[in-house]
């Protein structure tokens, strides 16, 4: 049965309901979609079917049945094809040495790629600041291994013995001579 609003003010300000909370009770059913509304003319009709309510609920029943059926069939397949590929690739011995050096290769990368992000990140003028400072530093590093070969050599005509003056800078100054030479 349809009802205008000022009707069901009235009907409830005779049960005892204050009439502004109908308006607000109405709107929020309306808002639900439990209550429909049309405006004819002026006025504003409110109605609902008393079998709409239980017809919305087995339908949505209805689809999620559905649904349901479907992801459980789903499920099944995907189960099957989980058992029928590990039938088709048992863990074996290289499989396993295959997966941890995977395992190992991602890490690494992982490390690789943090490190690049680190010098992606980097200043431009630290950059220039180590090109510019990398021939003051190739000049040092071979003037202090010319200052060790002339070294080498006055020891060598103080002591007399070859031999003798390198195992004396291998055990006080731990160089060896056989792999010590200017950077190139």
């Amino acid at each position: 049965e349809p009802w205008l609003l000022k009707d069901m003010e009235k009907a409830a300000a005779k049960r005892g309901v204050v009439f502004q909370a109908v308006k607000d009770v109405v709107q929020s059913l309306v808002d639900d979609s439990v209550v429909h509304v049309d405006k004819i003319g002026t006025s504003n009709i409110y109605w609902a079917f008393p079998g709409e309510a239980s017809a919305a609920l087995s339908n949505k029943l209805k689809s999620l049945e559905c649904e349901l059926a479907k992801t459980a069939s789903e499920s099944v397949d995907l189960d099957e094809r989980l058992e029928k590929a590990a039938e088709d690739h048992p863990v074996s011995e290289e499989r396993t040495m295959a997966e941890v050096m995977l395992s190992s290769a991602s890490d690494a990368n992982k490390t690789l790629k943090a490190e690049l992000a680190r010098f992606q990140s980097g200043d431009d003028a630290v950059l220039d600041a180590m090109k510019t400072g990398t021939p003051i530093a190739k000049e040092a590093v071979e003037r202090w291994t010319d200052n060790v070969f002339m070294l080498k050599g006055f020891v060598e005509k103080k002591m007399g013995d070859r031999a003798g003056c390198e195992q004396f800078f291998k055990q006080t100054g731990d160089i060896n001579f056989n792999n010590f030479d200017y950077v190139e």
